[in-house]
């Protein structure tokens, strides 16, 4: 799917790097490594023991890391949550590394909001913490991540040449960067439910033009990290590209069985009358396969549905939409700091209105994503202002971030910092238990806060804390 838009970059950017140590070494200098075959959510780094990362090693990995030249290598995925969580993935798409014998390795400290020099410090290590600490595959090092951690990743493979691949999930490139230095291949998966979904279509004519190797995969989702299903479409298409670059031998059985899935699956979508997600179907298999086998009955195939006036009529409606939201989202961030509260309710009630008259699938994919993508304009608008120790528009965004994510202990979590830092302590402690009640148990982080020393001898902020893991 591609439309002419402009690109859209709302995410901050952090780019992530110190080193890390998996096991310990023995007296004939091997490193003994963790079991293989089971995800292990929390290892210390080697440089820097404050940093801890999730590991994944395939059952086929050997329980010790030697310099003997028989020894089999891995291919390495470096994994980046924007919350930090590294166990997350790891723990996700374990089954999907068993498979296809990859290492799968997640940082538990990069995360959004982080600074660049923060950020690239974390990064370093974990490449640091792989290259001596991991029996890797030096020709085979991808980078993978969601959200913000998906601009992590690709920061991190822009500046070095050893990265093979990107796997980004939910965003494209971090804002504000030069182009790259170095090519890669870039397989993008975004949800048709995602806020950053015209970001990523914009990202797929930007990344032809650059003439870099790449394909951007839509599905049916939302803002998160997608499923096994997409994530092994990411994987094959990385192998792909790996045997027609001849850093793994042809495996003519393994393209054989892919074409013949691949087929069955254009053949449903047709079907179902889901042409643009056919013609993407399609679309994937001739990228995948160019170069490993004839593709020319494919790409007529791709051009004969393009021709079709059915196709034609899906893709001017999935245009016309991207380019009203478009719109909407000037609206929304102009009205940030100029409307009122009456305003905001019956703006978020019209995008929460499944039912209202003429109201196609597709407007409702785009007010959901339009409601994504105002929660988190709120989020990253607040926290700066926060920053800034700007209270009132603080209050004022803050307000209008609770009404969009009502559910999010985020807002409360906020209020509860901005009632500290003006001494208000019976506010703090009440938006604190609003957190609490909403779901926050980031206990670190609560405890860590500056603004809650007003509270912390408080039996109630005590009792709070002491529940959270």
């Amino acid at each position: 799917m591609a439309a002419n838009i402009k690109l859209i970059l709302i995410t901050a950017w952090i780019l992530p790097v110190l080193a890390c140590s998996s096991g310990s070494s023995n007296n004939k200098g091997e490193i003994l490594l963790p079991p293989a075959g089971k995800v292990h959510e929390h290892i210390s780094c080697n440089a820097n023991t404050l940093l801890t990362y999730a590991l994944y090693l395939p059952s086929k990995c050997s329980n010790r890391l030697s310099q003997a030249p028989g020894q089999k290598r891995f291919p390495v995925i470096l994994v980046f949550d924007p919350h930090g969580d590294g166990s997350l993935p790891v723990k996700r798409f374990s089954s999907l590394a068993e498979k296809y014998g990859f290492i799968l390795v997640g940082s538990n400290d990069s995360r959004n909001l982080q600074s660049p020099a923060e950020s690239e410090a974390i990064v370093q290590a974990m490449f640091s913490e792989i290259e001596t600490r991991l029996p890797i595959d030096t020709s085979a090092i991808y980078v993978m991540g969601f959200s913000g951690g998906s601009r992590v990743a690709t920061a991190a493979a822009m500046y070095r040449p050893y990265v093979k691949g990107i796997i980004g999930c939910g965003a494209g490139f971090p804002s504000g960067v030069q182009p790259p230095n170095y090519k890669f291949d870039y397989f993008g998966i975004v949800g048709q439910g995602d806020f950053n979904l015209t970001e990523m279509v914009a990202l797929d004519k930007t990344l032809a033009q650059m003439d870099f190797r790449h394909f951007i995969l839509e599905f049916d989702g939302t803002h998160g990290w997608p499923g096994l299903h997409e994530t092994g479409k990411a994987w094959d298409w990385q192998v792909f590209n790996a045997m027609k670059d001849g850093r793994i031998q042809k495996n003519d059985s393994l393209i054989k069985a892919f074409s013949l899935g691949m087929t069955a699956d254009y053949d449903s979508l047709v079907n179902q009358g889901r042409l643009l997600y056919a013609r993407q179907s399609l679309d994937f298999t001739v990228n995948c396969l160019s170069g490993l086998s004839d593709v020319t009955a494919l790409k007529d195939k791709l051009a004969s549905l393009e021709a079709s006036s059915a196709y034609k009529i899906a893709m001017k409606k999935f245009n016309d939409v991207l380019d009203k939201e478009q719109k909407e989202q000037q609206l929304l961030m102009e009205a940030l700091f100029s409307r009122d509260l009456k305003w905001w309710k019956s703006r978020l009630g019209k995008y929460r209105d499944c039912k209202a008259a003429g109201l196609s699938p597709e407007d409702t994919l785009m007010n959901h994503r339009l409601l994504a993508f105002l929660g988190l304009l709120c989020y990253s608008n607040a926290n700066g202002l926060l920053k800034q120790n700007n209270v009132e528009q603080t209050r004022v965004v803050t307000g209008i971030y609770s009404l969009v994510e009502p559910d999010n202990p985020e807002p409360y979590y906020i209020m509860a910092v901005l009632s500290g830092r003006i001494n208000d302590t019976t506010r703090t402690l009440s938006y604190f238990k609003k957190a609490y009640d909403a779901g926050f148990r980031n206990k670190a982080r609560a405890q860590s806060q500056p603004e809650f020393e007003i509270i912390r001898a408080n039996p109630a902020f005590f009792g709070l804390i002491n529940k959270m893991q």
